[in-house]
């Protein structure tokens, strides 16, 4: 774990302002922030720092990433239109840096992704300014364990300050997470869960209900962490769902098994569909194809694969390549990581007062890794065991 022995002075040092009550954007003074990308299939990330980006001292524990055409450099925004939706009412949001809107669509990019490098604190700081009014602001969050450790806990908190000048928010200051909401499933102030792909039931709520499809390792419910609110701190409280059951704790991506990928789209475009994964000792197919479901005989679409029952489920020899592909029999497959399994997506939302003194405040994650000796992790087969090719996604890589 890397953690700071000095603040940042500048989100200690700032003026006091006499009321607050609107975020302006991102303050990126303890960021590097990345280039500029243009080029589909090209990515940056903007490193964050636990003082000053020009400390010499510096340290960092995460990172914002953006790939074009996604999104783009700084990686991370604000946007101050308001929207309302069935989950609430907002004044704005926080956002990856992209086309997307507040309110946009199932898969449309707005998730900033936070890159978690180590175990110790990420700050991100964001610049308020003095008004009358209270502003709700909906936050699309993904984080990425990219520790290099299984993680067996989070939090998100809120203060101010960053490094070891961190200070915690407090009961009544004007910032909180907000309780009004309701979001997710079960109406719910916070809730976090990993990509509908791999955990899911195609009965509603389903984010894409054009997508009839459930989940790769469970299709009747989606799984995460659960999630205790606090009025400043929102903290894990153990999984839901199926994924600690498969996994134990959440995983580095470096750990995350590999997967028989199908790019269905032909493109890139789209996260492609897990029909098989690495199990430690085979492959195990957890999905079929029937060119029938589509009604259009001799041409397979999405819509043609379905879930096997448990008891059908297919498994092969890491070298029967014959027998996969006999079994996947019209589609080309690709092995790849099933890197969604790193990824969690965190649903929140911050309340600012009027009565909020001060002219910044900053996003706090930590996590905690599982402690040592780990548990071992998955005897995956080797890349390209089976000699198919290697697919390695293009836009959605976080």
């Amino acid at each position: 774990m890397k953690i700071s022995v000095a603040g940042l002075a500048l989100a200690t040092a700032l003026p006091m302002a006499g009321q607050a009550g609107t975020i302006t954007g991102w303050n990126t003074a303890n960021v590097a922030v990345g280039d500029a990308v243009v080029a589909p299939d090209t990515s940056g990330v903007s490193v964050v720092y636990d003082r000053d980006a020009t400390d010499p001292d510096k340290v960092t524990n995460g990172k914002i990433y953006y790939a074009a055409p996604e999104a783009f450099n700084p990686g991370l925004e604000v946007t101050n239109t308001g929207y309302t939706t069935g989950q609430g009412t907002f004044d704005g949001c926080i956002l990856a840096s992209s086309d997307a809107e507040c309110n946009s669509g199932f898969q449309s990019g707005k998730r900033f992704k936070e890159h978690l490098t180590d175990t110790g604190p990420v700050d991100l700081v964001f610049d308020v300014t003095a008004d009358d009014t209270d502003s709700l602001y909906q936050v699309f969050h993904r984080m990425v364990n990219l520790t290099g450790q299984k993680l067996e806990s989070f939090s998100v908190q809120l203060g101010t300050g960053v490094g070891s000048a961190f200070t915690a928010s407090t009961s009544g200051d004007g910032l909180s997470f907000s309780s009004t909401v309701k979001l997710g499933p079960n109406d719910e102030a916070a809730f976090s869960q990993y990509p509908f792909g791999l955990f899911g039931s195609v009965e509603q709520p389903n984010p894409n209900p054009d997508f009839t499809l459930g989940g790769f390792f469970d299709a009747t419910a989606r799984s995460g962490f659960n999630l205790t609110y606090g009025e400043d701190t929102l903290a894990s409280d153990g999984f839901y769902g199926a994924y600690g059951d498969i996994f134990g704790n959440w995983l580095d991506r470096s750990s995350t098994p590999d997967g028989l990928l199908w790019d269905y789209d032909g493109d890139g475009s789209a996260d492609p569909l897990v029909m098989a994964w690495d199990n430690g000792t085979e492959w195990e197919a957890r999905r079929g194809i029937d060119d029938t479901l589509d009604g259009e005989i001799g041409v397979l679409s999405v819509k043609d694969v379905f879930a096997l029952d448990p008891d059908d489920w297919k498994t092969f020899a890491y070298g029967d390549t014959d027998g996969i592909s006999e079994f996947f029999k019209g589609i080309a497959l690709g092995q790849d990581i099933i890197e969604d399994l790193a990824n969690l997506n965190l649903n929140y939302a911050i309340a600012l007062g009027s009565n909020f003194v001060g002219t910044s405040f900053t996003l706090r994650v930590e996590t905690t890794p599982v402690p040592l000796p780990a548990a071992a992790p998955l005897l995956l087969a080797g890349f390209g065991a089976l000699g198919f090719a290697a697919r390695r996604r293009r836009r959605r890589a976080a």
